[in-house]
């Protein structure tokens, strides 16, 4: 009888043999060098991102049942794309969406007061 052959086996060694005759392997003692940035991020606390503090800031409101929580996601909407240095068409809409939105049945004037303030 014939001895039945591993080929995986053999293929595994056969690409390790490869491996090895292609490219000498570094130790990682030899190529690992400090990071300063790394050492920064280990002493400081771990800060959430800004989008993930104000969602769940609006999630908490809703979650309570606050009757301003809507109007603070407007205020909220309309302060950070003033803030921002050059406004786009699609800015604009939005803070007249918000406005249109927040002002209830007398947007026309909420709207038209506020760009007449800028």
């Amino acid at each position: 009888m014939s001895k039945k052959k591993n080929t995986l086996q053999d293929l595994d060694d056969f690409l390790k043999q490869q491996a090895a005759s292609l490219v000498t392997p570094e130790t990682l003692t030899d190529t690992v060098e400090p990071n300063p940035v790394a050492k920064e991020a280990e002493v400081q606390p771990l800060q959430q991102p800004f989008e993930e503090k104000v969602s769940d800031g609006f999630q908490r409101s809703v979650a309570a049942d606050d009757p301003m929580s809507r109007k603070k996601l407007y205020d909220f909407i309309i302060e950070s794309l003033e803030a921002q240095k050059n406004s786009s068409p699609e800015d604009k809409m939005l803070i007249n969406t918000a406005l249109y939105l927040k002002g209830g049945t007398n947007w026309k004037n909420v709207i038209r007061e506020y760009w007449r303030e800028r």
